[in-house]
């Protein structure tokens, strides 16, 4: 959490978890509905003034998509990543905790970059940079570029 505080200049805290709805899960797909999980984030959120971002160990997808790694309300309150496509194991790839954990932090700064009102960025090395695969999230890393980074402290401070 310190990680991803650092890189949005924003207080963070861990609220208490909570298990997931079951009309979220489409057993069909065996996937979660982003989209659904976002409305429920919006509907019941205590502070108004603070962002949420919901961490799902599942895998996610929105009508359209095979699959997200994350979605968010953009310029809005809240956002969510799921985590089984950026496990290591998910690609054929050995298990490697310290890979995992930076995809999630990439992942968290590229949701809550869209909450504080950003759309995808065009430099591939930027956190907010749209990604298709795992590997384009491993290429982007957790920063977000010069201008993304003045866009979203603006935002806060603003």
């Amino acid at each position: 959490m310190p990680a991803l505080a650092r890189r949005m200049d924003l207080r963070a805290r861990v609220a208490p978890p909570s298990e997931p709805r079951p009309e979220w899960y489409d057993p069909v797909r065996k996937q979660y509905r982003a989209d659904l999980v976002l409305d429920s984030l919006v509907e019941r959120r205590a502070d108004r003034s603070a962002w949420t971002l919901a961490i799902l160990a599942g895998d996610l997808f929105v009508p359209g998509f095979n699959y997200v790694f994350g979605q968010a309300t953009v310029d809005g309150c809240c956002a969510i990543i799921g985590l089984h496509r950026l496990r290591p194991e998910f690609n054929g790839e050995p298990a490697d905790e310290a890979c995992f954990r930076r995809r999630v932090l990439t992942e968290a700064v590229h949701e809550l970059g869209h909450v504080a009102g950003l759309g995808h960025c065009p430099d591939p090395r930027c956190a907010l940079h749209f990604s298709s695969t795992v590997a384009d999230t491993d290429l982007k890393g957790p920063d977000l570029c010069d201008r993304c980074r003045q866009r979203v402290r603006s935002r806060l401070n603003g």
